[in-house]
């Protein structure tokens, strides 16, 4: 029955609602004390020590430190205040909230004011019907959403370890990708011939899943896993207090008091839905380990699927037989009586291996009440088939979603770009993270992307840019939006690395018994029966391969054979099993750690022997550090998405750097403060001679050009209109820069080079508010016919500047410069040491060290050439030259200056030693090790404190 009038509308919303949160749910002990004493044993339990982490009564510190922590501007709860006015009235709220928030810790009790919600209704569908078309969001009160936050925040840590690894929803260290990347490796093994199981997979929807899960249910769980009392208490406290409103149309109404589900919105719900839903998890699992069930298995040593679930999207594999599917829907019924859950119909879907008969999909669908599967299925919102340009097409109509043509007519060229990048980019990131795009589907995606930056009002428009261009860094002439093969390239070596490092996700165990089960991940041939995403991993194989080192620790971690910890380890690859299992720490001496030279001899033969006997001497096992596998292409030697972008970028030479000029240049037209940003586009195209003149479309398109509106000049390139033309000189020579631009050169990059070099910050400004307003009153003669004024183009650019200054002023945080006083060490002797790293000198380096007594007489000086890669590495070996002079003098109590914070800070703790220059890991060692030994300080200071180390530092590094 249609309704349009807002009362009745509210009066349906509360009854759909009441519906489904009021119902009264089934006791679920007398099902759970039916369940195996062994399975509910096998619960993780929270170790007892940690217990006090989870029931401790919050500090006032905790308290500031969660509420701060809270987005300020999100919706405000039923109370009208959202967390940005409590955060910005502290200093006056600050003796209230704690107290509120420690009354309920205290009582258990939350308070009926603070536990009321909103419920806000967010279509599933863009032309929502029924009143089911509503998702409801809960929005609550700051206070409330402080003690959901604090319960949280302290439960997080532990989810990994309560939750299986088959749930990679809201759980620490996993991710959406790795789901995706096993159902398509099952459905794709489901398809291939040589798979003879009869297996299914059961895509089965849960209706309504947060608002159906039954407290009691919650509570059993929790005390299963063995967490505190008061902690559960807490918990249930903020479960079982909930009431909600109806809000619409900007008014809110109706009362629901609930008695079961957990409020989507509160920051609690998700982690106690996923350890609730894990229940089912487990069963499966504990029916396959005692033989009841068979599960999936896709090749020798791979882990047996029997369920794998984001958040609430649950697929269910097992053998497709008569006795498996009858098992596991008792296992369904007892769960979902458990729970509250129900498995809707509609949305459900199985898949079936090849070689299932035809009578048993009929038996097995039926009985599941789930549609058999086609290709247009999606999971988890990607295209479950995904290797030709058609299979791309919901991919496509989304980012034609994202484009609409209203904000291509509203937007201006900055904002499209921040647009590109913050929407677009990361619509795809999703997508190429467990997908490799065909070209042409890329193809199609820039040329959207194309259309909607150049055109403007609806109205196509002449790319004046080359996208390549576009898609360079800033400080190299583009925009910084991304190559999207480059992109997609680089996230399927993101992939690659996790399979290098071994990570213990589902999907990367499978992929190593499906394709790396006679071979390393380094010399795995290519297959014919693999997935797309299996050969675009194996397409930046080699490019990874060359830019990656195992550092060695321990040794028992990194392969001996065919991995990359010596220069020649491409000739000795394994071959055989045995020989793959073999580590480093395997082919030395137990006794002292140097080599077994009998072992090095059979695996390498003489001359390899010889080779790795020269390369590391005596001691190969550094120290008891577990082995880390570098990433060279880095400084600090760790795997990231930018790196690997910016080495397949260079890798395909396709960044052409500018001369050391032009990107300065760059970089002052994009970090220049107090310019507007759609003033650093204009720039930008000025440099690139992309603006609308009569010289551009002559010379791209053959058109006859009519000469400049102005003085009738037969070349309106961009050095004329800007500068050249007698208006333009006129505005240039009024502006309070000083310009002659008749003096100028007739190149536009050296012209803004010349200029801007000259510039400090206002001037730069200034400059680009000019040469914008300039270029806006020209236009306005030639499309609208209005008369070119030198006043106005000025007064509107100075009126610009002194906006964005006050602006600036209004809004930028006053900055309290600290006073820099002399240190004065508690120890006996000082060293001030320094390193100087150049590296438009080929990296020369150069340390040096100046030791006093602590009256300030001098000990000790030196100065010295080094060999290092980067400034830290300069800096630490200067440090390590120090301290064995400050030991040659037999100096016990020394602190040791240096002006490089990031030393300091890893000598003192702060910083962890695996965040720097993978080069100096063994160097730090060292360090750290003589630091603990003999209670040395290191501290830091000001370069004006340190400047007789810095210019001996320089000195040696000049003359060497």
């Amino acid at each position: 029955m249609w309704t349009d009038s807002e009362e009745d509308l509210r009066r349906a919303f509360v009854t759909y609602f009441k519906s489904i949160f009021c119902s009264q749910p089934l006791d679920p002990c007398p099902f759970w004390q039916q369940l195996p004493v062994d399975f509910v044993s096998s619960f993780p339990s929270l170790p007892q020590q940690y217990s006090s982490m989870l029931n401790s009564l919050p500090l006032e510190s905790e308290i500031t430190a969660t509420l701060f922590s809270l987005p300020p501007d999100r919706a405000p709860g039923p109370d009208g205040i959202n967390a940005r006015f409590i955060q910005s009235n502290w200093h006056a709220l600050k003796p209230i909230v704690p107290q509120q928030v420690n009354q309920f810790f205290s009582t258990k009790v939350m308070d009926k004011d603070i536990a009321k919600s909103n419920l806000i209704l967010i279509p599933k569908k863009d032309y929502p019907q029924l009143v089911s078309d509503y998702r409801p969001i809960s929005v609550c009160n700051v206070i409330y959403k402080i003690i959901s936050q604090l319960l949280s925040r302290r439960l997080q840590p532990f989810i990994p370890n309560l939750v299986s690894l088959t749930q990679t929803a809201f759980t620490p260290g996993r991710q959406i990708g790795d789901n995706i990347r096993v159902f398509r490796e099952v459905i794709h093994t489901f398809s291939l011939s040589s798979f003879h199981k009869p297996c299914f997979c059961l895509k089965a929807d849960l209706s309504k899943a947060f608002d159906k899960l039954n407290w009691r249910f919650i509570f059993t769980v929790l005390h299963s896993h063995g967490l505190p009392k008061d902690y559960i208490d807490w918990i249930m406290a903020c479960v079982t207090s909930s009431r909600f409103s109806i809000a619409l149309n900007g008014a809110t109404g109706g009362f629901i008091q609930p008695t079961r589900g957990v409020r989507q919105g509160c920051s609690l719900s998700p982690y106690l839905f996923i350890v609730a839903l894990d229940v089912l998890s487990r069963l499966l699992s504990f029916m396959v380990q005692k033989g009841e069930l068979k599960g999936v298995t896709i090749a020798r040593g791979a882990p047996t699927l029997t369920s794998l679930l984001y958040a609430d999207d649950l697929l269910i594999f097992g053998e497709a037989s008569y006795s498996e599917v009858w098992k596991i829907q008792n296992l369904l019924n007892v769960f979902c009586a458990m729970s509250g859950q129900e498995i809707g119909v509609d949305k459900s879907r199985i898949w079936f291996s090849k070689h299932t008969p035809l009578d048993v999909q009929h038996f097995i669908s039926t009985a599941f009440a789930a549609s058999k599967a086609s290709s247009n299925d999606v999971y988890l919102g990607t295209t479950i088939v995904a290797n030709r340009p058609g299979d791309f097409g919901p991919l496509l109509d989304k980012i034609d979603n994202k484009l609409q043509p209203w904000k291509r007519q509203f937007l201006s060229q900055a904002g499209k770009v921040v647009l590109i990048k913050s929407v677009i980019e990361p619509l795809l990131l999703y997508t190429m993270s467990t997908t490799a795009l065909p070209a042409a589907t890329i193809r199609a995606i820039e040329g959207k992307l194309r259309a909607f930056f150049w055109d403007k009002g609806g109205a196509s428009r002449v790319p004046l840019v080359a996208w390549k261009l576009i898609t360079r860094p800033k400080d190299h002439g583009g925009l910084g939006l991304k190559d999207l093969t480059s992109f997609n390239r680089s996230l399927h070596m993101k992939a690659l690395w996790s399979i290098v490092t071994s990570s213990s996700a589902i999907w990367i165990a499978m992929v190593k018994a499906k394709y790396l089960s006679r071979a390393t991940i380094w010399n795995s041939q290519r297959s014919t029966k693999c997935t797309a995403l299996w050969r675009a991993l194996l397409g930046v194989r080699q490019l990874l391969q060359d830019n990656v080192q195992w550092q060695i620790g321990n040794g028992n971690t990194c392969g001996a054979l065919g991995e990359p910890w010596h220069d020649m380890w491409r000739h000795y690859q394994p071959s055989n099993a045995g020989q793959r299992r073999l580590k480093i720490s395997d082919l030395l001496n137990s006794s002292n750690g140097t080599w077994n030279t009998s072992k090095l001899i059979e695996l390498f033969g003489f001359h390899g022997a010889l080779y790795l006997a020269i390369a590391f001497p005596s001691h190969p096992v550094q120290n008891q550090h577990p082995d880390r596998l570098i990433f060279t292409a880095a400084q600090n030697g760790k795997f990231t998405l930018k790196g690997a972008y910016q080495l397949i970028e260079g890798h395909n030479t396709r960044v052409q750097h500018y001369q050391p000029h032009l990107k300065h240049l760059f970089h002052k037209i994009w970090n220049a403060p107090q310019i507007l940003p759609r003033v650093r586009i204009f720039l930008w195209k000025v440099i690139n001679s992309a603006l609308p003149l009569e010289h551009l479309f002559a010379t791209r398109f053959g058109k006859q050009p009519q000469g400049c509106h102005f003085c009738g000049n037969d070349k309106e390139d961009v050095v004329h209109a800007l500068f050249k033309c007698d208006q333009a000189r006129q505005v240039w020579l009024n502006s309070g820069l000083g310009i002659r631009s008749d003096m100028l050169p007739d190149d536009v990059k050296e012209i803004l080079t010349l200029l801007t070099d000259q510039f400090d910050d206002h001037q730069m400004s200034l400059f680009a508010a000019v040469i914008w307003n300039l270029w806006k009153q020209r236009c306005k003669l030639v499309f609208e016919g209005k008369s070119f004024s030198v006043q106005v183009v000025n007064r509107a650019a100075g009126a610009s500047v002194r906006l964005l200054t006050h602006a600036a002023m209004l809004y930028s945080p006053t900055v309290v410069v600290p006073v820099i006083q002399d240190e004065h060490p508690e120890t006996d002797y000082c060293c001030y040491l320094d390193g100087s790293w150049l590296a438009q000198e080929f990296g020369a380096s150069a340390g040096a060290y100046v030791i006093m007594d602590k009256e300030g007489m001098l000990v000790q000086y030196g100065c010295f050439p080094l060999r290092s890669n980067s400034p830290i590495h300069s800096e630490i070996l200067a440090l390590k030259a120090a301290v064995m002079a400050v030991n040659s003098h037999s100096l016990i109590s020394c602190t040791f200056f240096t002006d490089c914070a990031q030393l300091s800070s890893i000598m003192q703790g702060v910083t962890s030693i695996e965040l720097v220059d993978w080069h100096c890991f063994h160097d730090l060692l060292d360090l750290k090790s003589a630091f603990n030994f003999q209670g040395f300080k290191c501290k830091h200071v000001g370069r004006e404190l340190n400047g007789l180390a810095d210019e001996m530092a320089k000195y040696a590094r000049v003359w060497g």
